[in-house]
């Protein structure tokens, strides 16, 4: 069917047409697009009777899987915040290493074990990853591990360096994940 022009210029269409659809449409999209900016601007927060925000709303899940619950790393030199018998032993731990490490590049797991054992510590204390992957190359990094008590202290020995770090036991009771070496 066609349109036919009326007498003031308008056409008229049969039912069912759609040569007015994407206005309606575009229309309905106006419509909802306003309803959704309506209902976020009733959704903010409530001022209080000074102006300002009342009570800051709880995070989203969004904002709560960006940013995870994990405490602060400590600041390297902040051994304020360790009892001193803990400081004390990462002390010792970071001397013994340091030392091995100056011996020779990159030590061998059993040359790690001895030099912590050396510092006193006791060989169920220590935990140490191996120095060679599956493969026989020499791996990327070494860790090694004291614990004491409810804390270990962690070492990470990788191209010449070391670093101690002071983290909590793990929840099977060990301080590195994996088969020890």
């Amino acid at each position: 069917m066609r349109a036919r022009r009326s007498n003031n210029g308008t056409e008229c269409l049969p039912a069912g047409s759609q040569r007015g659809a994407p206005a309606v449409r575009s229309a309905a999209s106006i419509g909802v697009l306003v309803l959704v900016l309506a209902s976020a601007a009733a959704c903010a927060a409530p001022t209080g009777a000074g102006g300002g925000a009342a009570t800051p709303a709880a995070p989203s899940p969004a904002a709560t899987l960006a940013t995870p619950a994990v405490p602060p790393s400590p600041v390297a030199g902040a051994q304020s915040s360790l009892d001193p018998a803990t400081a004390a032993a990462k002390a010792r731990v970071q001397a013994a290493l340091d030392g091995a490490v100056a011996a020779g590049g990159k030590p061998a797991t059993d040359r790690i074990r001895a030099a912590v054992t050396d510092a006193g510590f006791s060989p169920g204390q220590v935990e140490v990853t191996a120095s060679r992957t599956p493969t026989g190359l020499d791996a990327d990094a070494v860790e090694a591990s004291v614990k004491l008590g409810t804390d270990c202290i962690v070492a990470q020995l990788r191209t010449g360096s070391v670093t101690v770090s002071v983290l909590p036991v793990l929840a099977q009771g060990r301080c590195l994940v994996g088969t020890p070496a």
